[in-house]
């Protein structure tokens, strides 16, 4: 019982930690290479008013989450910057009933140069792509059989009637939800970060 309840207080204490780490990196405005998978299932969840980028590519891949290898599409974008953004996520906690839910907020224009983004799901109440190409085509890779682009790195074939501009922003989407099971930023700004830890005991 003194073995249980002393593993529990240490799982507790290592949430903790992982968290103060989080605060300490993203509160000083910066973090880099970043990644978390922290929601029930090993996922989390991104709203936003707005996203937007200058250089977007879509396309299929597999992630991983706690139930195994799970089907995915890869977002990479460049030049993003996000409004009203806040990423969360919610894990149960071992030996002691309930759950630990923790969000990050901020309150200003988020900014990262670059992306990589493993999601699930995405609604958004309006999107807007400049130069889209959506290109399905033979290839060994499977990441390269279906490829959505937009913005300065859209490469349409020659055309007779349709001449693509790929001018910035690529993407723009508007009332964003997001279920993601990986997000790295090379490098990223976060201007009046808010991070909240809460417990739910009824899980």
């Amino acid at each position: 019982m003194y073995r249980r309840k002393r593993l529990a207080v240490g799982t507790c204490a290592s949430f903790l930690v992982v968290a103060m780490v989080g605060l300490v990196v993203l509160s000083s405005g910066t973090a880099y290479a970043t990644a978390m998978a922290t929601a029930e299932g090993g996922g989390f969840t991104v709203t936003a008013d707005e996203i937007r980028s200058d250089e977007f590519l879509l396309y299929p891949s597999v992630g991983e989450n706690t139930e195994g290898t799970t089907p995915v599409a890869v977002v990479e974008q460049r030049g993003v910057e996000i409004d009203g953004m806040v990423l969360s996520g919610e894990k149960s906690i071992p030996l002691i009933d309930g759950s630990m839910e923790i969000s990050f907020a901020a309150d200003e224009t988020v900014k990262a140069d670059e992306q990589y983004i493993k999601m699930t799901n995405l609604q958004a109440e309006e999107a807007t792509f400049n130069g889209q190409v959506v290109n399905a085509q033979a290839s060994d890779n499977p990441e390269k059989q279906f490829q959505q682009t937009a913005g300065e790195n859209a490469d349409p074939e020659d055309g007779y009637l349709t001449d693509i501009s790929a001018d910035s922003p690529g993407m723009v989407q508007k009332d964003v939800e997001m279920d993601a099971v990986y997000l790295a930023s090379n490098e990223i700004t976060l201007p009046g970060l808010d991070v909240d830890v809460e417990y739910h005991p009824d899980g």
